[in-house]
């Protein structure tokens, strides 16, 4: 039996005996799963030069930050709304990552479970969540795919 479950707008299937594996996600830390080595930007940095890192890193976001302390978030979604600016007469020339950026921010610790962690990007509808220590400062990233990733390695008993 397959077994289907949604996690953040991508559908994960599991062979029913499979299931059992998935409880081990309790297991899991932020820390365990974040990417450490997060690209950043600030948010004077001009937005064609974060488009291009973005598009040639296959980034789907980069955290803005202003002395290592994440301060905004610019995504995939945020870049479609300077899409939709330039398509109304907006110059790539006058657009800097400040306009666009999501802020204030959410983060979190890494030393939260991977579970608490899906909770907060869930009720806050968020794919991205960068991860700060107790200063305030960016140590990495949690991202859907990190999340998917763990789903798939503890199901197949990685």
């Amino acid at each position: 039996m397959i077994r289907t479950f949604v996690i953040s707008h991508c559908i994960v299937a599991f062979k029913y005996n499979e299931l059992a594996t998935i409880s081990h996600m309790q297991e899991y830390s932020v820390s365990d799963l974040m990417t450490r080595d997060v690209v950043t930007c600030t948010p004077d940095e001009s937005l064609v030069e974060v488009v291009k890192t973005i598009a040639s890193k296959r980034f789907s976001c980069l955290i803005v930050v202003e002395n290592e302390t994440p301060v905004g978030i610019i995504t995939e979604r945020d870049l479609v709304e300077v899409l939709a600016d330039t398509l109304h007469g907006i110059t790539w020339e006058q657009l800097s990552v400040k306009h666009f950026m999501t802020s204030p921010i959410i983060t979190i610790s890494e030393d939260l479970t991977l579970n608490e962690a899906i909770l907060i990007t869930r009720s806050h509808k968020i794919r991205h969540v960068p991860v700060v220590d107790e200063e305030g400062r960016i140590k990495g990233i949690l991202t859907q795919t990190n999340i998917v990733e763990a789903y798939y390695n503890s199901a197949a008993g990685f």
